[in-house]
């Protein structure tokens, strides 16, 4: 990749410890353009703007006033600055938002409602080129809470048009969003998957070793995940209890669920755990971690409700294991149904996959899981694309 002398930031409002999807493209993003040359940040706001946003949003969605909120995150600061090798993580006020942005030549920012907000009040045409990337999912397929519908709400509505008016590009992550970008919104799409590299995934397997043990004598099945109505916590919990109805297969497998959430979700879980011994319940962990738990599995669940590009399928795939999901954007982009794993309609025919692979009824060829990967997100196709999708727009604002 030729070396091209501009800076790029790239915005969203959460503290990068919060270590979501969002997060970690933002990271690698960041860390592989220095290595390749381009100056590239991650800038977001700082703790105690953060703080009180998480407050007002817990004060909506829950009704918390004055319960603690856990604002720490998931990953370590530590950890974060060595994810982004040479890269920079600048946390911002509010005040000097505007000022620090100033300083580079154009902007990839997650499309997050308040993230879009946080920019438009500083004035678009006060700062360089806006580029809109599609983290979030725009349109949720499935809404129960009434968060989630309030999300459908919101994100098609005038008020986001709005706030998308006078960026350059929206960035999208999977053909169903493209699409509804392309019909709704008065503003080009563009379409790149994220990029991947499995060799620098398997690296990490070798390097990050978990002291974790694993029953060998079963099949290992892991959820990886946020415990909360977006992953499908409702469909996990569900299908743990079709499992244990099934004596001969209960037998068979180890159910590994991995993922923090609130404090109802995690006592279920827990709960489901002293209740059932195939299942078992580890919690959070460091991200770096999770790629030699997933070479110690043997399957992922991952029953999402809605998604961009889940960065937690990549990352099994690439490593060769099979993934069973919903037939949902995003998974569906990724996964070949019946190659490279299963796209499922109901969750009975969720639970039907997962018996039929701890059965030995279904076998899946390793190679040709991680084969998909490494042609569909070669990294140095979609950093090339990345990069002159950046140029583009920057040659478009300046004359």
């Amino acid at each position: 990749m030729e070396n091209k002398e501009f800076k790029i930031a790239l915005f969203m409002l959460p503290l990068l410890t919060q270590g979501g999807g969002a997060e970690k493209y933002f990271i690698n993003l960041a860390r592989n353009f220095r290595d390749r040359g381009i100056e590239m940040d991650v800038i977001t706001m700082n703790e105690n703007f953060f703080n009180k946003f998480a407050r007002l949003l817990h004060i909506f969605a829950l009704g918390n006033f004055f319960g603690k909120i856990d604002t720490i995150g998931r990953e370590s600061e530590e950890s974060i600055k060595r994810q982004l090798g040479k890269a920079r993580w600048i946390k911002t006020s509010y005040k000097n938002l505007g000022k620090g942005l100033r300083n580079y030549d154009i902007i990839y920012a997650k499309n997050e409602l308040v993230d879009l907000v946080l920019l438009k009040s500083k004035g678009y045409k006060k700062l360089p080129p806006i580029i809109v990337g599609v983290h979030t999912p725009i349109f949720y397929p499935e809404t129960k809470s009434f968060i989630s519908k309030l999300h459908n709400f919101l994100y098609s509505s005038f008020f986001y048009s709005w706030l998308l008016r006078g960026a350059k590009r929206v960035h999208v992550s999977n053909s169903f969003t493209e699409n509804l970008v392309n019909k709704n919104f008065k503003i080009k799409s563009q379409l790149i998957y994220y990029p991947f590299s499995t060799e620098k995934i398997r690296q990490s397997a070798q390097n990050n070793k978990t002291e974790i043990n694993f029953d060998s004598g079963k099949k290992n099945i892991i959820f990886a995940g946020r415990l909360s109505e977006q992953k499908g916590f409702d469909t996990l919990v569900n299908i743990i209890e079709r499992i244990s109805k099934s004596h001969g297969l209960t037998e068979k497998i180890s159910l590994n669920v991995f993922g923090s959430g609130d404090a109802e979700c995690e006592a279920k879980i827990k709960n489901l755990a002293n209740k059932f011994p195939f299942v078992r319940y580890f919690g959070h962990v460091e991200n770096k971690f999770i790629p030699n738990i997933l070479v110690q599995n043997n399957l992922m669940i991952a029953p999402s409700k809605w998604e961009t590009l889940p960065y937690s399928i990549l990352e099994a795939q690439a490593l060769g294991l099979p993934v069973i999901a919903f037939d949902i954007p995003g998974p569906n982009d990724i996964i070949k149904d019946s190659r490279t794993g299963f796209l499922v309609k109901t969750e009975e025919d969720f639970a039907g996959k997962i018996k039929d692979f701890a059965e030995g009824k279904i076998r899946l060829d390793k190679s040709e899981i991680v084969e998909n990967i490494e042609k569909r997100f070669n990294p140095e196709k979609m950093y090339d694309e990345l990069l002159n999708m950046f140029q583009e727009n920057l040659s478009k604002a300046k004359p």
